[in-house]
């Protein structure tokens, strides 16, 4: 769509022309950056699930001379939540999944913080068309059966040469056929359908992402849409428990990273040395980086020093960082009824061209534990169409479309929040993560080379977790938890096996974080 096409350059336009924090650090070296260097064992890049998860394990094996560094003036990254009051929301990250095949949920439950979904009975369930229509439900019981179908494992196998939109196109009229959907509203429904992938990816095209790359990730299906009842900030407050605040650098970004034999003729001594935005450096032997990989595509060359090997790079062209935004509304009642609200929305004509964004938008919910409010998602360049829009503007938007759609009469909003993490620099995107069709045909077949480190003497001198380094798991907190797990202990399997004696604690498989076992190595090194 025209519209749309202009309204993401404007988005793209304003990213550009912001300078980004770390600019004037480019091609500099200042020579006190390594005389007044702090000496830390492991310096860990980033403090969102990953980070804190590296931390929480390095520090409960008692490596304790180490620092976190974020360049947020919070942690958690991609869990955010929001308070107002008595209003709680999430920016980002929202749902257990998995139920309790997810370590998480065991964690909730012991931490008291499980909430249980409310059955479908009790929702107000309505589909509509953008104008109040009652849309066809034999359309959206195609569209559901659909996704259903292609988000299960293995499926995709015979798709791996492909886009993952492939799957659901091919699909599509056949089923929609079988479901006897009115012909009329075919392309609504087929739309509508890839939102709701999108929304669930963060993707712009149902074919960017590969595949092969979604069929390795694992559904473990039981999806009980469980969340943290109050906030899934206790996740990040619980791995923050173990971690002092002293080792906790908020508003630190890493602007650059030197990890060879010498920078500018001085020997770093097989250590890497570490340069935030104020001007602070570490000196460090390992270093562990959990940045989003939408920030580390953007700005690995400026970052590091010398470059990262070409395999490493060549890893990074081919994996991008999905985005999906969510817009929230709040009132003093809920107009729409006493019920919880599931609006579904298909578009059976254009928008007017300002409002082209919402059509990226394919429901609003009520939002759990907040009966007066409500929430959309706008994925890919939708969401970055809304994002450059102006605040007002969009809640507007939103309480138009409510309107029209569900020919009621809509208060003004007494909350209202939109996120944009397109925006934030240091994340450029939300969720999530995903290898091209040409990078996984042509460049690697799994994520493995995103996680593997850079060694220099058998040393592991860069580390790499995230979310986009778990093959299985991309996209979730708990992958992006496992890997900084992963990646603390490859550290501690290195300093075991060069004589760093320390406390070394273990987790047990099938328990998650908090099943453990003491192995009885004495001392620390808390040099």
């Amino acid at each position: 769509m025209l519209v749309l096409g202009i309204l993401f350059l404007t988005s793209f336009d304003f990213k550009s022309a912001s300078a980004y924090v770390c600019d004037s650090f480019v091609n500099t070296y200042d020579n006190r950056w390594l005389s007044e260097a702090e000496l830390k064992d492991v310096v860990v890049v980033g403090g969102g699930a990953a980070g804190l998860s590296a931390m929480k394990t390095l520090i409960s094996n008692g490596v304790n001379n180490v620092v976190l560094l974020e360049a947020q003036d919070y942690v958690g990254g991609r869990v955010r939540t929001h308070r107002e009051g008595d209003i709680l929301t999430e920016d980002g990250a929202e749902w257990i999944h998995g139920g309790k095949t997810n370590h998480l949920y065991g964690l909730a439950e012991k931490l008291g913080g499980l909430t249980q979904p409310l059955p479908d009975s009790d929702y107000d369930f309505r589909l509509r068309t953008q104008s109040g229509a009652t849309a066809d439900i034999n359309g959206y019981d195609a569209a559901s059966s659909i996704y259903e179908k292609c988000e299960a494992n293995s499926v995709l196998k015979k798709y791996h040469k492909f886009g993952y939109g492939k799957c659901y196109a091919d699909r599509f009229d056949k089923q929609y056929t079988r479901f006897e959907g009115k012909e009329q509203e075919r392309e609504a429904w087929r739309h509508y359908l890839e939102m709701w992938v999108n929304k669930d990816t963060g993707l712009s095209d149902w074919n960017d992402q590969s595949a092969k790359d979604a069929d390795y990730f694992t559904d473990w299906g039981n999806d009980e849409w469980n969340q943290w009842a109050d906030g899934y900030e206790t996740l990040v407050n619980y791995l923050m428990k173990d971690i002092p605040e002293s080792k906790v650098k908020l508003s630190s970004p890493v602007c650059r990273v030197f990890w060879g034999n010498k920078v500018e003729g001085a020997s770093l001594g097989n250590r890497v040395l570490v340069v935030t935005a104020d001007g602070v450096s570490y000196l460090a032997n390992h270093v562990i980086t959990t940045i989003s990989v939408g920030v580390l595509k953007k700005h690995h060359s400026e970052i590091f020093t010398p470059a990262l090997k070409k395999s490493y790079r060549k890893a990074l062209a081919v994996t991008e960082l999905g985005i999906a935004d969510k817009v929230q509304l709040g009132w003093d009642s809920s107009w729409w009824g006493p019920n919880p609200l599931t609006l579904q929305i298909i578009y059976t004509e254009d928008l007017p061209a300002e409002m082209s964004w919402l059509e990226g938008v394919m429901e609003f919910l009520t939002i759990h534990q907040q009966p007066t409010m409500c929430q959309a998602f706008v994925a890919g360049e939708y969401a970055l169409a809304m994002e450059a829009l102006p605040e007002e503007t969009v809640k507007q938007h939103a309480v138009w479309l409510l309107a029209n759609a569900t020919g009621q009469e809509v208060p003004e909003p007494t909350f209202f929040r939109r996120t944009q993490w397109g925006l934030d620099e240091f994340m450029e995107g939300s969720y999530n993560s995903y290898v091209t069709v040409k990078g996984a045909r042509k460049i690697m077949k799994k994520r493995t080379p995103l996680s593997k480190p850079a060694v220099r003497k058998r040393k592991p001198m860069l580390l790499w977790a995230g979310e986009h380094t778990s093959d299985e798991r991309y996209g979730t907190v708990d992958g992006a938890m496992d890997t900084g797990e992963r990646e603390a202990f490859r550290v501690i399997d290195y300093m075991e096996a060069n004589a760093k004696p320390f406390r070394r604690q273990r987790k047990l498989k099938g328990i998650g974080h908090e099943g453990i076992i003491d192995c009885d190595f004495l001392g620390n090194d808390n040099s």
